[in-house]
């Protein structure tokens, strides 16, 4: 009985000493939609470019335009050179999440919503939405596959459409864990796309 009293302590203390996990609930959906001119989101976290490999560059900023009656727009302009494979990246990537402390994380929890929609126009050809989640540690993320023209054009993804490219672990979607949103270029040579009104969506 002792035994098994000091065992159950052990273990109590072994998991207050594990990482931690904070999953705070998006309460409206919006992302960003640029109209206050700057490289923040809705969260406080912000756009970043993001560029991997030889030759790859990217580089992103907040102009006037945008869709509509916007006044703003976040403008991804780079390079994606022939040939390249997953790990050479170029676009543009903000949190949703951040390590706080040691063994401690805030996360953003979007299991009320069924997928993202953002409006994106540019360069014609493949782009990657990509959603990355704390569960997720070897890069797999989840991924889907839009096709921009020159004219904008709403994308309504749910979140079925989003999937791990499999060179990874598996890892069942929740959306409890979201640590960020990226936009990558799938095309090989240079792109420049316009991005707005990014949001979460029900149905």
């Amino acid at each position: 009985m002792l035994r098994s009293f000091w065992l159950l302590t052990a273990l109590i203390l072994l998991a207050g000493c594990g990482p931690r996990q904070e999953s705070i609930p998006m309460i409206d959906g919006r992302v960003d939609d640029f109209e206050d001119g700057d490289i923040y989101n809705y969260l406080g976290f912000t756009w970043e470019s993001v560029s991997g490999g030889a030759d790859a560059d990217a580089t992103i900023f907040v102009e006037a335009g945008g869709v509509l009656d916007s006044r703003y727009q976040l403008t991804i302009g780079g390079m994606r050179p022939t040939g390249s494979t997953g790990d050479l990246v170029s676009g543009a990537r903000v949190r949703m999440g951040q390590a706080l402390e040691a063994n401690r994380s805030e996360v953003t929890n979007v299991s009320a919503y069924d997928g993202l929609e953002l409006r994106m126009r540019g360069t014609p050809g493949s782009y990657i939405v990509q959603l990355g989640t704390e569960a997720i540690t070897d890069f797999d993320f989840y991924n889907s596959y839009v096709e921009v023209t020159p004219e904008w054009a709403l994308f309504r993804i749910p979140f079925a459409d989003f999937n791990q490219e499999g060179f990874g672990a598996s890892k069942r979607w929740t959306g409890s864990d979201l640590t960020h949103i990226a936009i990558y270029s799938n095309r090989f040579g240079p792109y420049t796309i316009a991005v707005d009104d990014i949001r979460f969506y029900n149905q």
